[in-house]
């Protein structure tokens, strides 16, 4: 993984609300600081990688609940040694939580969102922040039936509608409102033509 990658992929991002705006620069300075952004040990956080997947029209989005936090999340996760950028760390994680293999990528590499947010203490791990970075993916298949009927890690596709009545937070709101632009704005420009 390179810190360089990041920071250029950073740099090149528009938030799209203060509230983003304010974990976008929190990012940037973390991810230039002196310690290793990527490491799990870092007591402050790390960074993460995550995808919204969506069909590709946005009327449905795939969400995880995370036991752990007890909430419904986007798939996502830590970088490994392996993974030569967030946006394979955040494929690769879609790929291991839900069993599709089949994926697009509307924006190319490019970052949908940030989000920089607590994880509370549990077991060994003290508390600390993850450094979200998201991306969009689209798949007009659906999760691996053992992966969907995971009691572990249940997972669902949900309307932008629905996931909003499930609770999920503030920030996946945003990411969900803003896949859902990207994917109508596509879908009128391909009618268009």
């Amino acid at each position: 993984m390179k810190r360089e990658d990041l920071i250029a992929a950073l740099a090149d991002h528009a938030a799209a609300s203060a509230e983003e705006e304010a974990s976008l620069e929190r990012l940037r300075r973390f991810v230039a600081g002196p310690s290793d952004p990527f490491a799990r040990s870092n007591p402050e956080g790390h960074v993460t990688g995550s995808a919204i997947v969506a069909r590709p029209d946005g009327s449905a989005f795939l969400v995880v609940y995370h036991r752990k936090l007890g909430r419904w999340l986007q798939p996502g996760g830590h970088t490994e040694e392996s993974d030569a950028s967030m946006f394979d760390t955040a494929m690769r994680e879609v790929r291991e939580e839900t069993g599709i293999a089949e994926l697009s990528a509307p924006l190319g590499r490019e970052i949908l969102d940030v989000d920089v947010h607590p994880i509370p203490a549990h077991g060994r791990d003290p508390a600390h922040s993850h450094f979200d970075v998201r991306f969009l993916l689209t798949t007009e298949r659906d999760v691996d039936r053992v992966a969907a009927e995971d009691p572990l890690r249940p997972m669902r596709w949900r309307s932008l509608e629905e996931a909003l009545a499930e609770g999920v937070d503030g920030s996946l709101a945003r990411s969900l409102r803003k896949a859902r632009e990207v994917l109508r704005r596509s879908a009128a420009l391909e009618r268009g033509s």
